[in-house]
């Protein structure tokens, strides 16, 4: 017999059906924003909702799944809680914390840090500020990369090759992938860019990576600024400060990447 062959069927040996069938439940809940039924579940997957029933059953009592009042099923933060508790994600956390809070404090603005996480962004920490009105985004909250400004500068310090994958996966036109790989070069020399709110008007995002001392990616600090009568123009401000308070996180690790370049002169700005 062959090593391939005996590979093969060693790992046919160890399958769990009920496991894979529970993760093919996450992992398809886990794109999806609107609670789906049974039904539409086990249609989704190419399973019988006899399959699914007691998987679903389950993950609800453990806590992995909410079932609502019309019998329809939502991811719980349940995953997102035990993947912050990882040591890595729980360190990115814990020093980039207390720069968050200054710059909060500076701002009077809200500022909360992403994570890539299996081709999505995920939203891993958030500090809050004191003004009467501000914008929070919801810890746990996730979303495709090309989908919202931090995502784009996410994408911008990936590799080209990790880019060429998530482009594969992600059923963009490909004039529209040419037009924001061209964006993606002045990204990574400015270390940050602002944008007009894909989601709501009269909001600004800004993004800067934070990077880690070999350079990779480790996260991705945002801030979200509601434009307001009366007010100039913020973003230079913002930007500014985020790119000194993203350097700071980055030094927690290591040299910084980024160097430290003038916002208004040097930024990109989208509109």
């Amino acid at each position: 017999m062959s090593k391939t062959l005996e590979r093969t069927e060693s790992r046919l040996s160890y399958r769990v059906p009920a496991l894979e069938k529970g993760l093919e439940v996450l992992e398809l809940l886990s794109g999806i924003s609107q609670p789906l039924s049974l039904t539409d579940i086990a249609e989704r997957l190419g399973r019988t909702k006899q399959e699914l029933f007691r998987v679903m059953a389950c993950l609800n009592e453990q806590g992995y799944l909410i079932r609502d009042a019309n019998q329809g099923y939502r991811m719980s933060t349940k995953l997102f809680e035990l993947g912050a508790k990882h040591a890595s994600t729980e360190a990115l956390i814990a020093r980039a914390t207390p720069h968050m809070e200054s710059l909060t404090n500076e701002l009077n603005e809200s500022c909360h840090l992403n994570l890539v996480v299996r081709n999505k962004m995920l939203v891993i920490a958030r500090v809050d500020c004191d003004a009467d009105v501000s914008l929070a985004v919801r810890i746990g909250a996730s979303f495709k990369l090309h989908e919202r400004n931090s995502g784009h500068v996410a994408l911008a310090f990936h590799t080209a090759d990790q880019r060429q994958k998530y482009w594969e996966q992600s059923d963009q036109p490909a004039g529209q992938i040419k037009k924001w790989e061209s964006e993606f070069s002045s990204i990574r020399q400015s270390g940050f860019r602002t944008m007009e709110s894909t989601l709501i008007v009269g909001v600004q995002d800004t993004a800067t990576p934070i990077l880690g001392a070999d350079g990779r990616l480790l996260a991705v600090l945002c801030v979200s600024h509601i434009l307001r009568v009366g007010e100039a123009d913020e973003s230079a401000r913002i930007s500014s400060a985020m790119l000194e308070c993203s350097q700071a996180i980055s030094s927690e690790f290591g040299p910084t990447m980024i160097s430290q370049l003038d916002a208004p002169a040097h930024g990109v700005k989208s509109t």
